[in-house]
This record gives C-alpha cells, structure tokens and sequence, in this order.
C-alpha cells in the first residue's frame, strides 16, 4: 500500500511529534531569552548583540532549515525513488561535504566585511555602537557553519522519520547557551561588575558553544542511519555528482522565497536603528515571540509534511497530495489563530512574565508588548506563505517562488518606511505581516495550475470556523485579564503573576478548542473523537 492511502493520520501524527519538541525546544528558549534579558537589558549594548546575531540567523534559512532541506529532501527522495537507499546515502554524504566548503569561504568571506556590514545595520548609532556590533558578529558568525550542518543532518534523520531527536537539538544549544553564559559572567563577577559590553562578548561566544554542542549530539543518530559526510580534494569533486549539482540548482533560485522572512527582518532591524535605543532588541524579543507559535505549529507542519509531500508529487499522487497540503493549511489555521489572538490580548502579562527581569525594565517589557500586538497580526499569513513554499518545493518548483518573494520584499520596505513614523517599531513588525500576506495570495495562485485539483473552499470554511472561535476565545481572555487585574502586571511579583496568567492561558486554550470543535472544525472534531475514544478505553 501507497505511504499515502491514509496521509492524515500520518502526517498529524509526526507533526504532533516536531510539536512536542518544538515545544520543550522554545520553553528552554525563553528560559534563555529571560537569561539575556536579565543580564542585558534593552540598552546599546543588548541592540549590538541583537543586531550582529542576526546576520548568522538570517544566512541559516538558507542554507539550513529553508531553502537546504526544501532542495534536499525532494532530491534524495528522488535518488531513493530511482537508485536505492545507498546511492541516497552517498549523495547525501558528497553533498553534505560541498556545503561544509562552501559554509567555510562563505563565512570567511563574511567575517573580512563584518565592518561595512554592522556599520549599514547600525546607521544613526554612535560608531563605537557599530564598533562593538561588528566585533559580537565576527564571533558569533561562524556558528552559521555549525547550525547548517546540524539543519542538514536534521533534515536526514526527517527523511527517516526520526523527527524526535531532529526537532530537539535547539533544546541543547538554549541549555548550553545558558550554562556557559551563566557559569563565565559568574567567574567575571567575582571581580566587581561585569560592563554591558563584555557581558555582549561572553553571550557571543555562548552562541558557539551550543552550536558545537547540538552538532555533537545530532552526530550518532545521523551515522546509525548511515549517512556521513564526504570531502572531496576540491570542491569540483562532489560537484562532479549529478544529483549533488542538481541539489544545489535547485536551492540557488529558492534561496530569496525561503528567506523573504528574515530578510524582512534584517531590513526592519537596520532601518529602527534610527529609532531609540533598545529598538533593535525590543524587534527582535517580539520576533522571538512570533516565532514560538510558527514552530510549535506551523513549522512542525512543514517540517513533518515536506517528505510526505515529496514522495507524493514524485508519484504523481495528486489526490493525495491536495489533502496532505489541506490539511497542513487548514491545522495550522486551526492553531496559529487562537495562538495569535491570545498573544495579541495578552501580550502585556506575558511580556512582563518572560522579559521584566534585571536590566530589562517595565517600560521595555510594555514596548515589547505593543511591538507582540501588531506582529500577532501577520502570523496567519507567514504561516500560509511558509506552508506554500513547502508544498512547491515538493513540485520542484523553485523559480517561481524566489521571483514572487523579491516582489514582497520590496513591499516590505516600502511598508516599514511608510509604517515607521507613526507607529515605531509596531509599524516594522506590522509591514513583515502585510508583506507575507501578499506573499501567501501570489503562492495560492501560483499553485493553482501546478496542483490539479486543488480546491481551496474546504479551507475557508474550516478557516472561518476556527476565526469565530478565536474570536470568542479573545473575549474571554480579556475578560479573565480585566477580572485578574492582569492590565497591571508589574504589580505583582512573578510568582504570583504566574499563577494568574498560566491558568488563564490553559482555561483560554481549552475553551477554544471546545469553541472550534462545537463549530464543527474537521480538524478539531478528529481530535475531540479521538480523545473521547481514548478516554473511554482508559
């Protein structure tokens, strides 16, 4: 029987697996981000370290989860399809190696123009600001090496269906991060206050460590499969592969779709550089925020489904394919709405809960909020555009995306140049919301003709359904806040203010699903059966 006569189950099934530890893998980073921001703060300093981390941070959608794995995985699933598993596996070593040696040059080639780079992102700050921002970058840049090796091998044991280990390797890098922050300003400390600047370079040289120690962990499970890395004498030797050339091609084109994203992100944080001070890191603790909800839901749709999609295209199985792809949209929407609405209401107790702590103070940690608010407004639309990006890459389409996201990447900047003045840093996250809108409509049309069948009326439906329970799911959050006095939440100390929000969050997430599967979401009924099923066992 196909993989794909029941991809349902399947595919919801693994992406609850990615979910689980994509949840374990973002508490441990916000323990790590609660980290930063005690010893931190929202100062020069926090914005130096902020902006130099995002340049490793954006160049690893490319070459790691983005555009790698949605080149690679298609292509060994092709070479399995057609060769068998142990040409799949020496193609996979052989590519693995040209991307170590292209990882290397590209990142010394990046450390010699860190300079010029942190002087653009920090345009408008003191020069000892860019100064500082193109230090942390020259340490902290080398760890784009690290994390694609790591993303590659991710993407390997994925392939296998060992989703547990490849979504938990963040887990490891947040607790060594933590650990040798935490153990090196301590011995700093002994010998009086440690300066926000050298604070900066000890969080820097932190990246490292968990990038080397999520690579060590990822490593036995990646042999046991029998995948390696294969270096050649010259870069000309792998490439003298079909397939390893072919992956390659394949993610040129698709590096721009795969990254619009970041790229937007990058673009915002260099144009807040000519707002106040803490603008950057204020940007980039929101972001973080949104990206919890993308990974929790949509990111471990995409990651579980990319596969299943893969060898569903390569079969031709097109029926199969259109609910697979469906049901990723239409769960995500189930999941990212109420994530999204509740962020939104809440934003300001959970902002103090997770960022009011040492040099991060009241007045940042409300900043921080607003800043939650507008970008909660474009998750469903980032998560649409994410989703679609997968499914055409399943098609081996990689062309039409990347010249589709250089159209919203230049709505983007418009955007944020327009939205800026009047709302901030808001504005900024704001327009990467809108920019992602007009992304997903131009995917959705793109796809159309390349999917038969494709039939998108089942999704609005399901849509609107989780949008009203959201909705009402909205009001009572707010309604239990204003009851919980949680409009004030610096008043309470955070052990008590836990014991407010948590509560209210878990009442809010149990509500809306009853909401969603009383209003007849298909998705939602599925899973209230199917816990009544195994409640009724138990």
């Amino acid at each position: 029987m196909s993989d794909s006569s029941q991809p349902r189950p399947s595919l919801l099934r693994s992406a609850g697996v990615v979910g689980f530890m994509t949840l374990l893998s973002r508490l441990t980073g916000l323990a790590q981000t609660f980290f930063l921001s005690h010893v931190l703060g929202a100062g020069p300093a926090a914005d130096a370290y902020f902006v130099a981390i995002r340049l490793p941070n954006l160049l690893r959608r490319f070459t790691a989860e983005g555009t790698m794995t949605a080149a690679f995985l298609p292509t060994l699933s092709e070479v399995e399809a057609h060769e068998g598993r142990a040409a799949a596996q020496a193609v996979a070593a052989r590519f693995m190696g040209a991307l170590l040696v292209i990882l290397l040059l590209g990142v010394a080639a990046v450390l010699l123009l860190m300079g010029p780079l942190a002087g653009f992102l920090t345009l408008g700050r003191p020069h000892a600001q860019g100064e500082l921002t193109a230090r942390l970058g020259r340490i902290m840049f080398p760890y784009l090496a690290l994390v694609s090796l790591t993303a590659g091998y991710a993407g390997l044991l994925n392939l296998r269906h060992r989703f547990a280990l490849a979504a938990s390797v963040s887990v490891f890098w947040n607790l060594a991060f933590i650990a040798f922050g935490w153990t090196t300003l301590r011995v700093l400390g002994r010998s009086g206050t440690v300066p926000f600047d050298t604070v900066a370079v000890v969080c820097a040289f932190a990246v490292l460590a968990g990038g080397i120690l999520q690579l060590l962990v990822i490593l036995p499970a990646v042999r046991q499969e029998g995948f390696g890395l294969s270096l050649g004498l010259h870069l000309r030797d792998p490439l003298r592969d079909p397939w390893v050339f072919k992956i390659l091609k394949r993610m040129g084109p698709g590096m721009l779709a795969a990254g619009i994203y970041p790229i937007n992100a990058l673009i915002s944080a260099a144009i807040a550089s000519r707002l106040p001070n803490g603008a950057q890191t204020v940007l980039f603790n929101s972001g973080m925020m949104s990206e919890m909800v993308m990974g929790l839901f949509a990111m471990s749709l995409a990651t579980a489904g990319l596969p299943t999609l893969s060898r569903q295209a390569e079969a031709q199985d097109w029926p199969a394919m259109n609910r697979s792809f469906m049901q990723s949209l239409s769960a995500s929407a189930l999941l990212v709405l109420p994530a999204s609405v509740g962020l939104a209401v809440l934003a300001r107790p959970i902002c103090a809960l997770l960022f009011r702590t040492g040099a991060y103070t009241p007045a940042d940690s409300d900043w921080t909020a607003v800043t939650v608010v507008f970008n909660c407004l474009g998750l469903v639309f980032v998560a649409g555009q994410r989703l679609g990006n997968q499914a055409l890459y399943a098609l081996k389409d990689y062309r039409g995306p990347a010249a589709l996201a250089g159209g919203t990447l230049l709505l983007n900047v418009l955007l944020s140049l327009a939205l800026m003045k009047p709302l901030g840093t808001g504005g900024l996250a704001l327009a990467n919301g809108l920019s992602s809108l007009a992304g997903m409509l131009l995917l959705t049309a793109r796809l159309r003709p390349r999917l038969p069948g494709l039939d998108f009326r089942p999704l609005l439906n399901a849509t609107a359904r989780a949008l009203a329970a959201s909705a009402i799911m909205g009001a009572a959050a707010w309604g239990g806040a204003k009851w919980l006095a949680l409009d004030a939440p610096h008043a309470f100390p955070r052990m008590a203010l836990s014991l407010r929000l948590l509560p209210l969050i878990a009442l809010c997430g149990l509500f809306y699903g009853l909401c969603a599967a009383a209003f007849g979401h298909p998705e939602a009924v599925d899973l209230v059966e199917k816990l009544r099923r195994k409640l009724g066992r138990s």
